[in-house]
């Protein structure tokens, strides 16, 4: 099993990511979360279709993870700015920036992560649950909790 489809979902995945050596590491992954699933007893009836649904994902993820990056970069560069004349809404930023960096760093770790998969690099519900390995259910309490600590209003 563990090499009959790794040319097919390299070269596959070569095209659409450009890089033959991360279409490789991707390929890797997906090879690797598909054993673990396996080794949890999950059924798989295709398994060549559940490689290439796993490789896709991780190629979304990926751009997520990536497009959460770029819109984080370009918050710090305007908190950085320095040649821009509002000085007040460069301090006003950093401030903001501080204040939820610390806000996170006290967050329980569930809390935290189910927090930054969703609303940072925008997994759903279902996708943040298949990662942590939760329910969508248990992601839903834990980023509603996180956005009322964001807010300074923890439930009772």
């Amino acid at each position: 099993m563990v090499a009959h489809y790794y040319a097919e979902l390299v070269n596959f995945f070569s095209k659409s990511l450009g890089d033959r050596e991360s279409a490789a590491d991707l390929v890797q992954e997906a090879y690797s979360r598909v054993l673990a699933m396996h080794a949890r007893g999950t059924p798989s009836f295709d398994l060549r279709a559940l490689l290439y649904r796993t490789g896709k994902n991780l190629v979304i993820s990926g751009a997520r993870r990536q497009a959460a990056e770029d819109r984080m970069l370009q918050t710090l560069a305007l908190v950085a700015d320095h040649s821009t004349p509002d000085v007040e809404r460069q301090v006003s930023a950093r401030q903001l920036l501080d204040r939820l960096m610390a806000r996170l760093a006290v967050m329980p770790r569930k809390r935290r992560e189910a927090f930054i998969l969703v609303r940072i690099y925008g997994y759903s519900y279902a996708e943040a649950a298949e990662y942590t390995q939760s329910t969508a259910s248990a992601i839903d309490r834990h980023v509603v909790r996180a956005v009322m600590d964001c807010a300074n209003h923890r439930p009772d």
